[in-house]
């Protein structure tokens, strides 16, 4: 499932991180914001117009645009 698609409250572990034809600035940035598989995270609130997204991740407050949000394949967790 993609990380766009998570409710307020959820938490993940990401699995994946976009495609292969990613430009190397963006896969850089994910990189520099924490963002690599196997990192448990959760989902904090949306923004009210749905643009972005603001997630807990590594015991930082991380915000993010819903469009790159919709490249990073995750796992729900349980917990």
């Amino acid at each position: 499932m993609k990380l766009s698609e998570l409710s307020p409250g959820d938490r993940g572990i990401i699995s994946e991180i976009g495609r292969l034809d990613l430009p190397q600035t963006v896969k850089r940035k994910l990189l520099s914001m924490g963002i690599t598989p196997n990192t448990r995270f959760s989902l904090i609130r949306r923004a009210p117009l749905g643009s972005g997204l603001e997630l807990d991740i590594r015991g930082s407050k991380l915000c993010m645009r819903r469009d790159l949000a919709d490249i990073i394949e995750v796992e729900k967790a349980n917990d």
